[in-house]
Parts: C-alpha cells; structure tokens; sequence
C-alpha cells in the first residue's frame, strides 16, 4: 500500500490534512482495512445493547427521548434522530464498562464512534461498507487525536474518550455522507468547540463518565451535519493559537504530528483492545495478576499484596467502593474479586456484591503504589507487578500487557483469538443481559456487513426484549 501523500503546494492544518485522506481518493476501495472494523462494531453494538438496560441508560432516554426519527435507539423499541440516537446508544455503549479502549491513546474510541456512524448510516441507507469505512475513519482520527496528548488529558481533568471522541464521531459522520474535504475540514472545526468531559467522576461514582461517549457522538454527528449544510468551522481547530492542543493541554507538549504520522500506511485502530472485565482498562493488568494468583494459591488470601503500578490519574485505591462506579475503578476492590473468586464479571458490580465481607477484608489489606518507573512508561506499556507473601514464599508477577490487546503475546502466536473471545464475549454478556437468543444472529449479521446494501438487518437486532437482568 502507498503511504498517503497530502498535496503541499500551499500549508495545510492538520484539519485539512485529515480532510485531504478521508475525504479524498485514498480512503476508498480494497486498499483500507474497513471489513477489520466488523469485530469492534459488533463488540461496541453488542455492549451498548446490553448496556441499555442500566439505570443510567434508562434514565437517560426517559429525560431525553423526544420523539421518533430514522435511527434505533438500542433496546428501546423505538427510533429518534440521528443526533439523538447518537447521543442516548453512546451512553449505553459505556454504561457496563466493557466497550473497547486503545492503549496509548488511552481512550474507548468504540463507544463514540459506532452510535455516531450507526445512526448516521440508517439515516442515510449507506451500505454495510460505508458503515464500517466510516468506523475506521472515526477510530483512526480519535486514536491518533488520543496519541497526541499521550495520556495528559487525565491530568488536566479531561476525558480523553470525551474529547478526543467527539473528532472521531465527525470523521465517521463525514465519512458517511460523503463530505468533500472542504466540509470535512468544517466538521473538524466544528467538533473542536464542543470537545469537553470532566473527569470528577472520580469523587463520588456518578454517572457523567456513561454521558460523556453519547454526547461526543451527538456533538460529532451533528458536526458533520451542519459542515455539509455550508455552517464554518475553523480548519486550525487543532495547532491554532486558541485550538484544542492549547486550551486542552495546560502547556505540556503535545505531539500534533501523531495526528498525520504515516496517514494512509499505518492503521491505528488495528491496535484496539477489546475489553474482557466490565471496569477500568488501567486495572486489567492487575485482574490477569490476580487470576494468576488466584490459580496458583488456590484462592486462598496471601498473607500480604502489595500492587505496583503506573500512575493514571483515573484508578482509585479505595478500599471500601462508596458505590458500583467507584467499585469499576478500584484497584484493591478488583484485585480481591478476582484472587479470592477467580472472575471479575457484571455481578460483582451491584450494591450487594461490593459490600461482600470477605472481599473488602482482603481489599483493605492490599497496598497499591504508583511507581515512578512505570509510570514513565506509560502509555506506551501498563506495567503492573505484585509483590506477593504466603507464609514463607514470597514471589513477584508481572504484566506489561494486559489480555485483550493485540499487542499481548496470547494475540500475536494466534492472530484469530481476539476475533474468538470477542464473539464468546458477545454471547456472554448478551447472554447475562437477556439478549442470549439473538447473539448469534447479530455476530453473523454484523459481519456481514461488508456485503450488505444496508445496516437494517443489525438494526433489527438491536431491539428490546421482555426479559432478562438489569445492569446497574
């Protein structure tokens, strides 16, 4: 394949050079890995689905749902606009903590991107193809926005998957409707001014962290909607004296060619995560330690743990969870699920289970330390190491990378177990959410979508059924 060449007779904005792939003659035809994005979308479709029985989910289309239009809105039995659809499908997708997430980017480009292009492509009848280009428009531009602060979004309080996101849901939406790179350019700017997401979530375990997906993909969405109606935006959204890498970044450095870097011969989305535990991706380094453990004491409690890790700016070393969200970012909460029951699953995130004494026992007796070394490693790699005392032994674990990436060994001897465990994922947790029925058919009817004139036939999967748990 041809390395994307940006036509330099005149300086173009990093907006502009964006517009000049997406929008052009390169991001077409067999050459681009589109038909790859079918796993992330039936990972983020099926999610979302489940996802749409939680209360934040169900509060939200009841607060918001204005009325029918030409997109489904997941598991509610009825259809809104498109920027509506965007917004309530996106804030399920995140409710479960179980949409996938880019390592280095630090940033779930699935649970923003997906609704956006979904709902945008119901709309319009784009064929399955376009759908899945739009995806991988959307994810490559989120990612590469996400690489660019190199995980110091968090510091400054930002939502990397918020803000980041919203660019990703713009590019898929332009995508979509054909947008020519003038208007493309537009959407970019336009996005820009609604890029925002706090992460105070983190002080009690509220909600805003599900909403902040749906509205990034609203706000993309409706980007690229008004850029193709003629509205401006500016094309220095990004690199400007008061773009988003100024205001955003507090003046640390951002690395604004990671934006374009190898634009057209590298895809980035190819190196997205797919999320095996219903919390904090930070932590999964340390739930695959702790099932280690788990298997090589026999479940029994270590005498002593100490967890060694990067700093995030996200996890929390609460010993007692205040509520389900808080327990979702716990480290030594997760960490004693997982040694002391071998699994860390959807029901070990409800008011009951977080109160369990024997977890919180062993909870309150995990040390965790945010070490200076790996620290400086991140995000490029997510070191964790316990430190473990069982009578007289004493032994160490390491992880740099956890299950689900496919930088991990496990995915790189055996290039097809993402694709398997994400589609035994699927049935899983569709399954626990009362959607076990029609698992089968969704996985077989979203990779099809390569070959379909349309996204009715997943669309009609996506509907409600009578039974079946609710998520918290």
């Amino acid at each position: 394949m041809m390395p994307f060449a940006a036509d330099t007779s005149h300086k173009l904005t990093i907006a502009e050079t964006l517009a000049a792939y997406f929008a052009g003659k390169g991001f077409s035809g067999d050459a681009i890995p589109s038909d790859s994005m079918a796993l992330y979308a039936l990972d983020t479709l099926a999610m979302a689905l489940g996802g749409a029985g939680a209360r934040s989910s169900q509060i939200a289309r009841k607060a918001l749902f204005s009325g029918p239009g030409a997109a489904t809105v997941y598991g509610a039995g009825t259809t809104a606009s498109p920027a509506e659809a965007a917004l309530l499908n996106g804030t399920a997708a995140h409710a479960l903590e179980l949409d996938d997430d880019h390592r280095t980017s630090v940033m779930h480009p699935g649970a923003v991107v997906v609704p956006a292009a979904f709902a945008m492509a119901e709309a319009t009848g784009a064929s399955g193809r376009d759908f899945l280009r739009g995806v991988l428009a959307g994810y490559e531009v989120a990612i590469r926005a996400g690489d660019a602060y190199e995980g110091g979004l968090y510091r400054n309080g930002f939502h990397p998957t918020a803000v980041c996101g919203v660019f990703g849901a713009a590019a898929a939406c332009s995508v979509i409707l054909g947008l020519d790179e003038k208007a493309f350019a537009r959407a970019m700017g336009i996005a820009g001014t609604q890029a925002s997401g706090l992460v105070e979530w983190r002080t009690d375990g509220s909600w805003i962290k599900r909403l902040h997906p749906g509205r990034s993909a609203q706000s993309g969405l409706m980007a690229a909607q008004l850029a193709q109606g003629g509205f401006t935006g500016p094309v220095s959204v990004f690199e400007g004296d008061y773009g988003v890498f100024k205001a955003l970044g507090h003046g640390a450095p951002v690395r604004a060619s990671a934006l374009t870097k190898e634009l057209g011969k590298t895809f980035l989305s190819l190196g997205t995560a797919i999320k095996p535990f219903p919390c904090c991706r930070f932590s999964h380094g340390a739930i695959d330690l702790a099932l280690e453990a788990h298997t090589r004491l026999g479940g029994r409690a270590p005498d002593a743990l100490t967890v060694r890790l990067f700093r995030t700016d996200v996890l929390t070393y609460h010993k007692r969870p205040t509520n389900t969200v808080d327990a979702q970012f716990s480290v030594p909460y997760l960490v004693a699920v997982a040694m002391l029951t071998g699994k860390v699953g959807l029901s070990d995130f409800t008011e009951e289970a977080i109160s369990r004494p024997e977890i919180l026992d062993l909870a309150s007796r995990i040390q965790v330390i945010e070490d200076p070394e790996f620290s400086a490693l991140y995000p490029e790699t997510y070191v964790t190491v316990f430190e473990i005392a069982d009578g007289a032994s004493r032994f160490e674990l390491r992880n740099d990378c956890p299950s689900g990436d496919p930088e991990a060994s496990a995915y790189r001897t055996d290039p097809d177990l993402l694709r398997r465990e994400t589609i035994a994922k699927t049935k899983r947790i569709l399954g626990e959410c009362g959607y076990g029925a029609r698992a089968g058919a969704l996985v077989e009817a979203v990779y099809d979508l390569p070959h379909a004139p349309n996204v009715a036939a997943v669309a009609a999967l996506l509907k409600p059924v009578a039974d079946g748990p609710t998520p918290s």
